[in-house]
């Protein structure tokens, strides 16, 4: 007979198998866990860490969009302003170009009014016969004469004349400056002698001031 009390080979092979499951069970709970942690971490640096990536490269794009504008409205602002520079520097050049283009002209203006102008005068006639030599003393027959041709010439009236100067030009040629008694015309003219026919007047140059006054 049995004794109850001692362990059979089918209450060994049962408490085997408890044992086999309670370490697959703990081998399976400590998988999971591992799994689980794995999870957490990879979620954590896929949307935690990501997401702080993510939010600094916002902030580095909105802080070099917010360069390039102000570098874009700093170059407009230089742009304007040398457009505003170059425009004054245009006027300028252009009011100095005018000022200058005005004195040309002034100028200009003024070397017309003391050109020469030659003319087809006659002799004014004389009364000395024979060798002439000219005679540049006041009231001579020869100032008397030239006086007459420089009226002439210049239409001035012989009473209405100042004769500054009176001078050799050469060769039986003369020259005289002279201007109206309240000195608003001058003149200066070269007269040439003609023997019989007297003091011819040559050209006229009105002057723009009196050089002897």
């Amino acid at each position: 007979m049995k004794d109850p009390k001692k362990p059979t080979r089918a209450n060994n092979n049962r408490s085997s198998k408890t044992k086999e499951q309670a370490i697959t069970r703990n081998i399976t709970i400590v998988l999971v866990v591992i799994l689980i942690l794995s999870l957490l971490f990879l979620a954590y640096t896929l949307f935690g860490g990501g997401g702080n990536d993510d939010e600094n490269s916002f902030l580095d794009n909105s802080t070099e969009s917010s360069s390039v504008s102000s570098q874009s409205s700093e170059e407009e602002s230089s742009s304007e302003s040398e457009s505003s520079e170059s425009s004054e520097s245009s006027e300028s050049s252009s009011s100095q170009d005018s000022e200058e283009s005005s004195e040309t002209e002034l100028d200009e203006s003024e070397d017309e009014d003391e050109e020469a102008v030659e003319g087809e005068w006659e002799p004014v006639g004389t009364e000395q016969t024979g060798e002439h030599v000219t005679n540049y003393s006041e009231g001579s027959q020869d100032r008397i004469e030239i006086k007459r041709a420089t009226s002439v010439a210049t239409g001035l009236s012989e009473n209405d004349m100042i004769e500054w100067w009176v001078g050799n030009a050469g060769d039986q040629q003369v020259e005289t400056t002279v201007s109206n008694k309240d000195q608003t015309d001058t003149y200066r003219v070269v007269l040439k002698w003609v023997d019989g026919q007297g003091w011819q007047p040559l050209e006229v140059e009105k002057l723009s001031d009196n050089p002897y006054n």
